[in-house]
């Protein structure tokens, strides 16, 4: 026993001899602090956890550490070492950091990782190394349900052997998920129709239609991921099959939203051009349907980013970027759009309106559209076609609102050696002879506007029936007053110029008509 026991003695002290005399000792351990900060975390799905540790250099000489991670991580999992090395100074310290990162689909996982320091003394190139330990719990954002071994994924198997294992409950599962999504399809959902369609109102059968086949699709894909978890898959599987679930749900909800537009704000839009027969209802329609056809998709192609841990902020910065460039080469065509629409919902105009155009001409409203409305000009037989935005962008005039009622003046000239009075009544008496001129409460107004020039001017305001006979009741008003005129010895003035002829000799000036 006493010459093993000084033999264990000495190979002790030569192997402390030889250590000693060794590069490695050059650089001790002593010569660095590494104090972590935690030494455990708990890491949700899709999140990143941070391990500190502060580093501080003892020695006199200054030193190189590389830090490095032994640990091999899942697929689903990375790392950043932040800084990977660093170089101190003596009597320096610094922070470092591992940074671990668990992706989306990330399944529940308890991690033991070993990071290394390396220390490496810069001046004599002496070296060594510390291993530190932490624990990294990981929680599972999809796959936490325990469904293995139980029928529908509730109930425990309680069906008698050789259906008693996770097969068995597998395939009764799949047969009552299919036995349910039957009665739903053919039984329940017909027998739901006839009951709404027994309502008074219709819009409760519209919702059963539009519910029918998303809800058909969900109990598919709710029954199938399910029976697919109870066969006790491993975790990553099942973590896989529920992130399918919810890609299926978000599908499934787009699709539910889009017949919810179709089929409640299109159909119903629809129905009301078809019975009222205006066009800004339909084009109305029409631009509901387009944007709804871009919102829904582009929402849900988002949430599914959001779902998969996708950061779209450069894609979005992207798309507002070629979004300003877009719309700087089309401002005129976006402009006439919103004007377009901002016209379908202010309505100050609808089909068959008449409306004066800037030439002085009338045109009959014919379409509103998102671009252009489409004018028909009385005066000349033609279509004119304006953009929206210049439509707006003046003041809007419509002659058939609030009614087709119109209201004009005609202005008559006579010598101030009429009668004012008696002209008066032959104006009245003209615009009864005239059958387009309202009466009664709307009954003409003459004014006496003006003396100048040896001449009276008098205006009568009249009432049309109708915007469209406008021209008709001036031009028998007219008429009318004319034949009147004449039968009463009434003339009317004319314009006179008065002409100075200076001549040689001293004569004066001499007037002329």
């Amino acid at each position: 026993m006493l010459h093993g026991g000084k033999a264990a003695l000495a190979l002790m002290a030569l192997m402390f001899l030889l250590v000693s005399l060794s590069p490695l000792s050059q650089a001790a351990p002593q010569d660095v602090s590494v104090c972590p900060v935690e030494d455990q975390h708990r890491l949700e799905a899709g999140d990143t956890a941070s391990f500190q540790w502060v580093v501080y250099n003892n020695g006199s000489s200054p030193l190189l550490l590389t830090l490095e991670l032994e640990t091999t991580l899942p697929s689903r999992m990375s790392y950043q070492l932040d800084p990977y090395y660093i170089v101190l100074g003596p009597g320096e310290g610094r922070d470092v950091y591992l940074n671990v990162t668990a992706d989306r689909d990330m399944y529940n996982l308890i991690l033991q990782l070993e990071l290394g320091f390396i220390i490496v003394d810069m001046v004599d190139g002496g070296s060594a190394q510390e291993t530190y330990w932490v624990t990294l719990d990981v929680r599972a954002f999809y796959g936490e349900l325990d469904r293995e071994n139980k029928v529908l994924g509730i109930w425990d198997n309680f069906l008698p052997a050789p259906l008693d294992g996770v097969w068995g409950a597998f395939g009764v599962s799949v047969l009552l998920w299919l036995l349910i999504a039957y009665l739903v399809l053919v039984v329940l959902g017909p027998r739901v129709r006839r009951m709404a369609e027994r309502t008074a109102t219709r819009w409760d059968d519209v919702l059963v239609g539009v519910l029918r086949q998303p809800l058909f699709l969900f109990i598919l894909l709710y029954g199938a991921i399910s029976s697919l978890q109870i066969l006790g898959l491993d975790p990553g599987t099942v973590s896989d099959l529920e992130l399918l679930y919810l890609v299926g749900l978000v599908i499934i909800g787009a699709l539910l939203a889009y017949r919810l537009l179709v089929r409640m704000v299109v159909c119903f839009g629809r129905e009301r051009y078809q019975r009222n027969g205006k066009e800004g209802t339909y084009s109305l329609v029409s631009a509901v349907e387009m944007l709804g056809k871009v919102v829904i998709p582009v929402a849900a192609i988002f949430v599914l980013a959001a779902m998969f841990g996708l950061d779209l902020t450069g894609a979005v910065l992207g798309l507002g970027f070629l979004g300003l460039v877009i719309g700087y080469a089309t401002q005129s065509t976006l402009s006439n759009f919103f004007a377009g629409l901002q016209l379908m919902v202010d309505r100050p105009f609808r089909a068959g309106d008449r409306v004066p155009l800037e030439d002085g001409h009338v045109a009959e409203v014919r379409k509103v559209g998102l671009r252009m409305t489409t004018l028909y000009d009385l005066d000349t037989n033609e279509l004119v076609m304006v953009p929206n935005n210049l439509i707006e962008n003046q003041v809007i005039v419509n002659m058939s609102a609030p009614d087709i009622r119109f209201k004009v003046n005609v202005k008559v000239r006579v010598p101030l050696n009429e009668d004012p009075k008696k002209v008066e009544e032959l104006m009245m008496e003209a615009s009864r002879l005239t059958p387009q001129i309202l009466q009664g409460a709307n009954a003409p107004v003459v004014r006496v506007s003006e003396v100048k020039d040896g001449r009276m001017l008098l205006t009568i305001f009249i009432w049309v029936d109708s915007v469209y006979d406008r021209h008709i009741a001036r031009t028998e008003y007219r008429a009318n007053l004319y034949r009147l005129f004449r039968e009463n010895g009434v003339e009317f003035a004319y314009p006179r110029m008065m002409v100075w002829l200076h001549r040689e000799g001293g004569e004066g000036p001499q007037e002329g008509a």
